[in-house]
């Protein structure tokens, strides 16, 4: 059984109920078997007393949006985002994965959007470059507002970059939802592009893309030249702040940022995208109460919920939203396309990827 690789996690949270306030999951619920503690104990039992997995229990296991706030939040430090993973993986060995799930891998294996919709995927020619900007399948098909802004404002630099025409499927989704060996053989697919472009920079805007070439990759054996850097888009900026290439206008109003939970809590970029708001806002920039690797979570990774594609990411959306009106802000910049669709319906307050903000930001081009 995979879950027994994270077996001291298992014994760890099945009767520690000190993270369940902060659950995400868990708090969209109010399931017992939706907090950490109540999924611990349900896999104790398939792992000591041989239960076997349904329908109630599968749910469990995939109603959890791999977050990490639990972790975050745990004073022992336990990884619970990767004990789930690991029953995911277990579940799909043993033929139990839901309808909804081996029909996203269907429409990933086929090309197609895994989230249902029928939107045109983002495209691009391509071209030798020494920067090559990734989407991921989120912004390539739902998001491409994003890419966009990114291109804009890298032209608008004179800064020459590239997009991989018909990008494959990074595979990344599918790995979350425990199917890691079709996971895997799409990763394969897009890092042979990637090392036929042989870019300097990879830049991201999606932090699911920045975890798969950052972790993932590694682990897979897929060895990305030395020289070559990942970067999120943020990182990037940022650089050429520092570098004395970025020019921006100053703003007056009152901005926050809500931090990345893949790709500020499980890779510690928090300082980059602050670096560039300060430039803008100065004093104006603001910090919600939950900042940085106890940020709330917008969702990331929340595919599924019940049986469903998860379709409530307005509630957690609202939340966050709640924090910045809290601190009386209007601007919510956020780091990844699935933070921006699922605050977006907090009317009152204005949501910007922070490509865009950029963008409408820019004093001058490239020196």
């Amino acid at each position: 059984m995979e879950i027994e690789k994270n077996i001291e996690i298992l014994k760890a949270c099945r009767y520690c109920p000190m993270c369940r306030n902060v659950c995400t999951s868990g708090n969209l619920s109010y399931h017992e078997s939706d907090y950490p503690r109540g999924r611990g104990l349900v896999l104790d039992s398939i792992y000591n007393n041989n239960l076997e997995y349904d329908t109630d229990i599968v749910n469990a296991i995939y109603n959890c949006f791999l977050c990490g706030c639990c972790w975050s939040n745990c004073e022992g430090n336990y990884r619970m985002h990767e004990l789930i993973k690991s029953a995911r993986i277990d579940i799909v060995d043993s033929g139990n994965a839901p309808q909804v799930a081996q029909e996203i891998r269907s429409k990933m294996l086929s090309g197609k959007n895994p989230f249902g919709d029928d939107n045109d995927a983002y495209k691009a020619e391509e071209k030798k470059a020494d920067i090559l900007y990734i989407m991921g399948d989120n912004i390539k098909f739902n998001s491409h507002d994003i890419p966009r802004a990114v291109r804009d404002l890298l032209s608008k630099m004179n800064i020459d970059h590239t997009l991989l025409n018909d990008e494959p499927s990074s595979g990344k989704i599918l790995g979350l939802l425990g199917f890691s060996k079709d996971s895997r053989e799409l990763a394969q697919k897009l890092y042979d592009r990637i090392k036929e472009i042989d870019p300097k920079v990879i830049l991201v805007s999606d932090p699911l893309i920045y975890d798969l070439l950052k972790n993932d990759f590694p682990s897979y054996g897929f060895k990305i030249a030395p020289a070559t850097k990942i970067m999120h888009i943020s990182q990037y900026l940022a650089k050429l702040l520092k570098d004395g290439k970025l020019k921006l206008k100053k703003s007056k109003n009152r901005i926050t940022l809500l931090d990345s939970e893949f790709l500020g809590r499980f890779n510690k970029v928090y300082d980059e995208p602050r670096k560039i708001l300060k430039e803008i806002a100065g004093d104006s920039f603001v910090e919600m109460r939950w900042t940085k690797e106890k940020a709330l979570s917008a969702g990331e990774a929340a595919f599924i919920f019940n049986g469903r594609l998860f379709s409530d990411g307005h509630i957690l959306g609202e939340k966050i939203c709640k924090e910045a009106r809290d601190i009386d802000t209007d601007t919510i910049i956020t780091l990844s396309p699935a933070a921006k669709e699922n605050l977006s319906r907090c009317k009152d307050i204005k949501i910007v990827d922070i490509a865009e903000f950029v963008l409408g930001q820019l004093s001058q081009g490239k020196k």
